[in-house]
C-alpha cells in the first residue's frame, strides 16, 4: 500500500452514532473504502441490526458516551454473543482522559472527533487486523 493510500476493507461495520451528521459522514467514508455499513442511532437500533445479521458483523464502531446504553455497555452485550467482534469507540477530545483509560483497560481502539477519512480508515483497519492476528494466534 502506498503511503498516501487509505486502507480499505470488505468487512461489515455496525456504526452506532446518535448525531446524524457524524453518522452519515462516517458511513459515507467507510462505504467509500469498501466496507458494508449498518447505521444505528442508538443501542436499541444496533441490537436490532445485529440480530438481523448475526455473525456477519465484524466491527462495532460506537459512540462511547450515549444516553440510556453507552458504548462500552453495548460492546459487552454484543461481545457476549460474538467474542471475535472488534470494537472502536468514537469520542470527543473533551472526554479524552476518561476514554483513553477505557481504551487501555479494554484493549480498545479510540477514534477522536474530528476525524479525517484517513484516520477513520486507519483506526478501523487497525482494530480488524489486530483481531485477525489474535484469532490466527489462537488457532495456530
Amino acid at each position: 500500500m502506498a503511503l498516501d493510500e487509505v486502507p480499505r476493507g470488505s468487512e461489515t461495520i455496525l456504526l452506532v452514532e446518535p448525531d446524524p451528521e457524524t453518522r452519515k459522514l462516517a458511513a459515507f467514508m467507510l462505504s467509500k473504502q469498501g466496507y458494508t455499513v449498518l447505521e444505528a442511532r442508538n443501542a436499541a437500533e444496533a441490537l436490532q441490526h445485529y440480530q438481523e445479521r448475526q455473525r456477519q458483523v465484524d466491527l462495532l464502531l460506537t459512540e462511547a458516551w450515549m444516553s440510556e446504553v453507552n458504548g462500552p455497555q453495548l460492546a459487552r452485550v454484543l461481545e457476549a454473543k460474538d467474542p471475535r467482534l472488534c470494537v472502536v469507540y468514537l469520542s470527543d477530545a473533551a472526554n479524552r482522559h476518561v476514554t483513553r483509560r477505557m481504551e487501555t483497560r479494554a484493549k480498545r481502539v479510540l477514534l477522536e472527533r474530528p476525524f479525517t477519512m484517513r484516520l477513520l480508515a486507519d483506526k478501523v483497519r487497525k482494530a480488524l487486523d489486530s483481531q485477525a492476528a489474535r484469532i490466527a494466534a489462537v488457532g495456530a
